[in-house]
């Protein structure tokens, strides 16, 4: 264990990281409506406050983006390098063995347990605190680090578009919000609600998910007088073969049970399909390409409004298709069998080239933590990489500390989230050697 690592595994520096942790994790900080003075509601920005008081009292200087989004900046240099966090999360959903805001740490198994511990509000402190060790060891950087801490990356990152009228975009930047090694690509993406038509009256209750982008978990319907519910397993949407989709599991029971009206029997059908189908066939959307592989298909939040079936879909597409594309081929497939597109949004992915001085320099830092070969890669998920310019995703999950605490859980937006202890202390570690990479990058 070298200086970096031992810094960090100082007992009183882990106390403090620890308790830091538990404030963070206590506030149940999910985007909602706006409250005032608060674009996102009083729980995203009461995590703003909390972060901002910690960040302040690590001796950095704070500023409050009107609760869009804050920043701790180290440094006085005008040249910034940015490292981009957020601290909304997605809501708790069911299953859990712990309780879900709060720090739950289990030393045997080695992880932090709670809601945002992986995402995103345990790697925003594991990097506030590798800004920590250069101030603390006194360490000159030809750069200033600004930490920038969003409250609006799960619903839509309406916080990064605020940040860039406010404040000049950093030169290079890195989130730590996705997987190790260097992402230098992501799939573009598409969020949509599909009207299947009017309902028979007999249907009086239909709910399925609680956020666009995860695969839903649970779904029930009222029908007849009586209740339906049923059980999948969520996973987030960009990598939906690790769910078990509810929609589907809903639609195959109506329709085995006889209970449909003979008018609701096709939407059924039609909802049994699309929460089966991960690659987008049934939505006329089955393509890939050598960069980012094949589409994939959520068939997510369902629910009955104003009488109507409505179904969203998060969409996650490789850039060999543009946004437009996807879209109208969608259209017209909604469209054939009666039903519209009611709303859609979403945006183009983005890809990088491995070669940049930026990205070399990160890989190295990785390399040398893992003792292996790091190489960049693609992915289906949306990060604030794609809302920044020169932006990658940069760890902190890896797959070696999936699974700890049984299959289907555990990961970001499942239930029993956790952050390996073990993977913070890596994390610290390559994101200090990173920042020291990046040195020879602005000389």
């Amino acid at each position: 264990m070298n200086d970096i690592e031992r810094y960090f595994e100082n007992p009183v520096i882990r106390t403090e990281f620890e308790s830091d942790l538990s404030a963070l994790l206590s506030v149940p900080s999910v985007a909602g409506k706006a409250e005032g003075i608060y674009p996102y509601g009083r729980e995203c920005a009461r995590a703003v406050d909390t972060a901002l008081a910690i960040a302040k009292r690590l001796g950095f200087r704070t500023e409050n983006h009107e609760y869009h989004c804050a920043s701790a900046v180290l440094g006085e240099s005008e040249r910034e390098i940015g490292i981009v966090a957020h601290l909304d999360v997605v809501p708790a959903g069911g299953g859990w063995h712990y309780e879900p805001y709060a720090l739950n740490i289990d030393r045997e198994k080695g992880v932090y347990i709670g809601r945002g511990s992986l995402d995103d509000k345990g790697p925003l402190l594991v990097a506030m605190y590798a800004m920590r060790y250069f101030a603390d060891n006194n360490i000159k950087l030809p750069f200033s680090i600004r930490l920038i801490m969003g409250s609006d990356e799960e619903v839509g990152s309406s916080d990064m578009r605020y940040f860039k009228t406010v404040r000049k975009i950093p030169e290079f930047s890195f989130t730590p919000d996705a997987d190790f090694p260097v992402i230098i690509g992501e799939k573009g993406i598409m969020h949509l609600a599909v009207d299947l038509g009017e309902a028979d009256g007999s249907l009086t209750a239909l709910s399925a998910g609680t956020v666009v982008n995860a695969v839903p978990g649970e779904a029930h319907a009222e029908i007849g007088g009586g209740r339906i519910d049923v059980a999948g397993r969520t996973a987030h949407a960009s990598a939906p073969h690790k769910g078990v989709n509810a929609v589907a599991l809903l639609a195959d029971t109506l329709l085995r049970t006889g209970v449909l009206a003979e008018s609701d029997v096709p939407k059924f059908e039609f909802l049994k399909e699309a929460g089966e189908d991960i690659r987008g066939r049934v939505l006329g959307t089955e393509y890939s390409d050598e960069h980012f592989g094949p589409l994939t298909s959520v068939a997510s939040v369902l629910s009955l409004k104003d009488g109507h079936i409505v179904q969203c879909f998060d969409i996650r597409f490789p850039m060999s298709r543009d946004f437009d594309r996807v879209r109208s081929d969608i259209e017209k497939a909604v469209s054939a069998r009666g039903y519209k597109i009611i709303s859609c949004g979403g945006s183009n992915g983005y890809y990088s080239s491995a070669d940049g001085k930026e990205i070399k320099a990160l890989t190295s830092a990785c390399e040398e933590v893992f003792g292996r070969e790091c190489k960049p890669f693609t992915i289906g998920g949306g990060t604030y990489a794609r809302e920044l310019p020169n932006t990658v995703a940069f760890g902190p999950d890896t797959e070696e500390y999936h699974g700890i605490l049984g299959a289907g859980t555990g990961g970001c937006h499942d239930s029993d989230e956790y952050l390996a202890i073990e993977l913070a202390r890596k994390s610290f570690g390559i994101y200090v050697r990173s920042i020291l990479n990046l040195k020879d990058c602005f000389r």
